[in-house]
């Protein structure tokens, strides 16, 4: 009987890949000329005295930018079926990972205060806690961008064996009534 174990010198720490997480994020918002601020914003968009996109780090990681605080701002009840229109890309490229924006692609229904992770699938699409925390900031009709970490993010992402992947995200919220 032989048994051999192997050492993957090449695999990263979990705190090597939080560091490279953390530095892809900051050259996503170099490269953009974004600036990132630990104080909210007041007024809408969220932009500072340069005309620069300001994004708002949140006590959850969760970069975000007010572009419209819609109708009701941060008056999301619980349980608010909420459509969701969006654009996602990986914050190490520009490459877009998938856009119902302008599409002839249904929005995506979630609901407040649920967020759907869809059960033991770890490729479960639209839907994150990411995407709740923005409609504390905006209501009906909002519209925000915003960046993602890994364990906000959805959950293909947050539950992949290869690497932490963040994604930004611009999303317009649409209230059923």
């Amino acid at each position: 009987c032989l048994s051999a174990f192997y050492a993957c010198d090449d695999q990263k720490t979990y705190a090597q890949q939080l560091d490279e997480m953390t530095e892809y994020i900051e050259d996503f918002m170099k490269d953009h000329n974004y600036v990132i601020t630990d104080t909210k914003p007041q007024g809408t968009p969220w932009l500072d005295e340069k005309g620069r996109r300001m994004f708002y780090l949140t006590e959850s990681g969760v970069y975000m930018h007010v572009i419209d605080t819609g109708l009701q701002a941060g008056g999301t009840k619980k349980g608010q079926v909420v459509l969701v229109r969006y654009t996602e890309m990986s914050v190490k490229g520009d490459s877009v990972t998938y856009s119902n924006m302008k599409s002839a692609s249904p929005p995506v229904e979630i609901c407040y205060g649920t967020v759907n992770t869809g059960g033991n699938s770890s490729y479960y699409w639209g839907d994150c806690q990411a995407w709740h925390e923005a409609l504390t900031y905006v209501g009906d009709r909002g519209h925000v961008m915003l960046i993602a970490p890994t364990d906000m993010g959805m959950p293909i992402y947050n539950n992949s064996n290869r690497e932490l992947l963040s994604h930004y995200y611009e999303l317009k919220f649409t209230f059923w009534k």
